[in-house]
């Protein structure tokens, strides 16, 4: 890797430092939101978001949080598969060390974008609308934090990685089909178990969804297209 494109990297991990750096110093002040007790009124809601919309469950909750990080586990398979049936382990892991830190900076990028989206949107998230909300989620003043979905943002990252990589790096792979659509059928699932939780609308996991995959997709072709990483 030559001295011009190690600038332009640390230029682009600066940059996304920065951006994740802006997105908590947004949040911060959110956190100290308290609730007045007195539940919303649904009629509020577009009817398109407000026909889905659906108590707080806890149960659900925490299922989306484990088909998100499996989500992502799944994403960065194909990179470990490489290393570890490579013969050549120096060079082996020089490329997944370059693939690890793009799956990086598409997650500093597009987790600091739809973190910021949603400190501005401030939008109260469905269980709010129901009786016996989330006692955590109005603690820490999440309660109004509902649009963008970041879960739904956070499988796209990973599925649009994982696109990239075979797209890009691993074209002719054996699990490119395989992984995608038990990537693909996973994002899906944690959209459904997040409305379902009670945590979004339609509209929220809808927008994660494409933030998430176009800024994440959008940062692995500029890697590639700048031939910022080395080739696998």
């Amino acid at each position: 890797m030559s001295k011009k494109q190690c600038v332009k990297l640390l230029a682009l991990f600066a940059l996304a430092l920065g951006l994740l750096g802006f997105s908590v110093f947004l949040k911060h002040p959110r956190s100290s939101l308290s609730w007045s007790g007195e539940v919303y009124s649904i009629e509020d809601v577009n009817d398109f978001d407000a026909k889905l919309a659906r108590p707080y469950n806890k149960a659900l909750d925490d299922f989306a949080d484990c088909v998100a990080l499996l989500t992502n586990l799944i994403a960065i398979l194909p990179c470990a598969l490489v290393f570890l049936k490579s013969e050549d382990k120096k060079s082996a892991f020089k490329v997944a060390a370059c693939d690890a830190f793009s799956f990086g900076l598409c997650w500093l990028y597009a987790g600091s974008v739809y973190r910021i989206l949603k400190t501005f949107a401030g939008r109260i998230r469905p269980y709010m609308y129901f009786e016996n909300p989330s006692a955590k989620g109005i603690a820490e003043g999440d309660f109004c934090r509902s649009w963008p979905s970041g879960h739904s943002a956070a499988v796209f990252i990973a599925f649009a990685f994982l696109l990239g990589c075979f797209v890009w790096r691993k074209a002719d792979s054996k699990y490119k089909k395989p992984l995608l659509c038990a990537a693909f059928f996973l994002c899906v699932l944690t959209m459904i178990l997040r409305m379902l939780s009670g945590n979004h609308f339609l509209t929220d996991v809808l927008s994660g969804a494409v933030i998430g995959f176009a800024t994440s997709f959008g940062v692995f072709a500029l890697l590639q297209t700048n031939v910022f990483v080395e080739k696998a």
